[in-house]
């Protein structure tokens, strides 16, 4: 039997190895087959909806988004949206607060809405050398699929979201190098 001092040592140091093992674990690290690697993937997202400005959502927003996961196991990504004549472009980088993380050999990417969000599953093969991606849309039970379109008009669904022609690739190298 263990005194209390003793225990509360033996405590102690249990609790610091502990600290020395978890040290070098990241939830959400990299796969180091997957470092290096610029990921591609496309999308087309049509919601029958009625906009604050009185029209009515006539377009599909299609999507493509280029991820380059770098040799450090960083996730930097441009997202492009495009609908109708309206265009919008924007960059993830790791020091912000950035869209995409890894869950095993999964990227996640979560896109909050003003009501609702869209999820993004990327999951690769065993090489990291092809994927295949999911995207999903949702509400809150009783809530209207609800976002601000291209033009920073809030429209407010009427319908079902349809996510079509979802693509995903993978190449060697950074898509954004010069």
């Amino acid at each position: 039997m263990m005194t209390p001092m003793a225990r509360s040592a033996f405590l102690s140091t249990l609790v610091c190895f502990v600290c020395v093992l978890l040290a070098d674990f990241k939830a959400g690290a990299t796969p180091l087959e997957a470092q290096n690697k610029t990921v591609t993937v496309s999308f087309s997202h049509f919601t029958p909806a009625n906009c604050s400005d009185g029209t009515a959502n006539k377009y599909a927003r299609n999507i493509t988004q280029v991820i380059y996961i770098s040799s450090q196991g960083r996730l930097f990504a441009k997202l492009a949206s495009r609908a109708g004549n309206a265009s919008k472009d924007r960059l993830d980088a790791p020091s912000g607060k950035s869209s995409f993380n890894f869950s095993g050999n999964k990227i996640v990417g979560t896109f909050p809405q003003v009501s609702g969000a869209a999820q993004e599953t990327i999951t690769f093969d065993s090489s990291y050398q092809s994927c295949s991606a999911e995207v999903i849309a949702g509400t809150e039970s009783g809530k209207a699929w609800a976002w601000i379109n291209l033009v920073g008009v809030k429209c407010t669904a009427t319908g079902k979201s349809v996510i079509s022609g979802v693509s995903c690739s993978v190449r060697q190298g950074n898509a954004f190098a010069n």
